[in-house]
C-alpha cells in the first residue's frame, strides 16, 4: 500500500484531480509525439514535481522508478541486436548458428528513443498514482461516462493487488524463515507452495469480499464517498504553460 499511502498524505493532494490528470495526460502526448531530448526534460520535469513539490521522497521515487528501468534495459537489448543481411550496415557483427547477428546504428537510435518514451512515460503515471488517490480517479472517469463494469473491475483490481502482494510477502517471510530458499531444490518447492497457497488464498479473499459487499447492500454498484475540490485556474495557466514551454522548445530543438 505504499503508493496508495503516498497519494493520500503527499502536498498535492488537495489540488483538483482534473488537474493532475489534465498534466499528466497531456505531458503523455507530447511523450508519443516528441523526440528523445523532449522525454528527457519530462523525466525531469516530473522528479522536481514530484519530489519537491509533492513532497514524494526522492529515495522512493528513484525505487520506483528503477522497477521499470530494469525491464527496459533487457528488452531494448532485443531491439539493440538484431538479424542483419549486410554486414557493411552493422557496427558490431557475429554468427551464431549461421544467422548473422549485429548491432547497427539505426537499432542504437530506436532503442534510445523507445527506451526514453517509456520512462518518459512512466514517469507521468508515477506522477498521477503518487499524488492523486485511485478513488478520486474513478470519480472523474464516471463524470466522462466511463462504463461502470469497467471501473468497478478497475477499482477492485487496484484494491486486490496490493492484498495480493501483502499475502505474498508474509509467506515468502514465513517460508524463508524455515529454509524454505536455501537450497535450489527447496526454493522450487517453496515457489510451488507459495504460487499454490497464493491462489488459494486469492480466492478466498474474493469470496470474502463478495459476502461483506452483499452485507452492506451491492447492488452492481460501489459507491464511495468523494472528496469535494475546487479548481483552481493558476494551476491551469501553468500546466498550459509547461506544456507550450515543452512544445516550443521541441520544435526548436528539430530545427
Amino acid at each position: 500500500m505504499l503508493i496508495d499511502s503516498y497519494a493520500y498524505t503527499n502536498r498535492m493532494y488537495n489540488v483538483h484531480p482534473v488537474e493532475k490528470l489534465l498534466f499528466a495526460f497531456l505531458t503523455m502526448i507530447l511523450c508519443f509525439k516528441f523526440d528523445t531530448y523532449t522525454n528527457i526534460a519530462i523525466i525531469i520535469l516530473m522528479f522536481v514535481i514530484t519530489v519537491f513539490k509533492a513532497k514524494i521522497p526522492g529515495k522512493v521515487y528513484i525505487k520506483l522508478m528503477l522497477i521499470p528501468f530494469s525491464f527496459l534495459v533487457i528488452s531494448i537489448m532485443t531491439l539493440v541486436i538484431n538479424v542483419i543481411g549486410n554486414k557493411s550496415t552493422a557496427l558490431i557483427s557475429f554468427n551464431i548458428f549461421r544467422v548473422t547477428l549485429g548491432i547497427t546504428a539505426q537499432g542504437i537510435d530506436t532503442a534510445v528513443i523507445l527506451f526514453f518514451r517509456t520512462l518518459a512515460i512512466v514517469s507521468c503515471l508515477y506522477f498521477l498514482a503518487l499524488t492523486t488517490p485511485v478513488v478520486d480517479i474513478i470519480n472523474i472517469l464516471k463524470k466522462f461516462k466511463f462504463p461502470s463494469l469497467f471501473l468497478e473491475l478497475l477499482q477492485l483490481i487496484y484494491r486486490l493487488i496490493f492484498v495480493l502482494m501483502q499475502a505474498a510477502d508474509e509467506i515468502y517471510i514465513s517460508q524463508d524463515s524455515r529454509l524454505g530458499y536455501a537450497t535450489l531444490r527447496n526454493s522450487y518447492r517453496s515457489l510451488g507452495l507459495l504460487i499454490f497457497s497464493l491462489f488459494i488464498k486469492s480466492y478466498k479473499n474474493s469470496q470474502d469480499l463478495y459476502v461483506a459487499l452483499e452485507a452492506r447492500g451491492y447492488n452492481e454498484e460501489i459507491k464511495v464517498l468523494s472528496k469535494d475540490y475546487k479548481l483552481c485556474y493558476k494551476n491551469i495557466i501553468f500546466i498550459v504553460l509547461i506544456e507550450l514551454i515543452l512544445i516550443g522548445a521541441s520544435m526548436l530543438l528539430r530545427r
